[in-house]
């Protein structure tokens, strides 16, 4: 909730709710490994989820679950930017995204 609140300062920035946040996005660190084809599944959702709100920036706290949904996303042609919500709150937003070319 904390970042949240620090969020809700930063203007232009319009903070939509993803339904599932307090579901895992699949990485999990070794999960992924382990069981490719279950983590595989369950980014799929958690990328079908943030496609559904219409977001430009998915800002996030983990770098893994960061690194593993702007990866599907990539891969599945989405345009939404992934970003550390500590990037946006230093208001360094405007370089590249997570998964982008400097």
């Amino acid at each position: 909730a904390q970042p949240r609140a620090l969020l809700a300062h930063v203007e232009a920035l319009e903070m939509r709710g993803l339904p599932g946040n307090d579901v895992c996005c699949g990485f999990g660190g070794t999960f992924c490994v382990k069981y490719s084809d279950i983590s595989n599944a369950i980014v799929t959702e958690k990328a079908e989820a943030i496609e559904g709100t219409g977001a430009d920036l998915l800002l996030a706290g983990d770098l893994g679950c960061l690194m593993n949904m702007a990866g599907k996303l990539h891969r599945r042609g989405a345009k939404t930017r992934c970003f550390h919500a500590i990037e946006v709150l230093a208001g360094r937003a405007d370089g590249p995204a997570i998964g982008e070319e400097a």
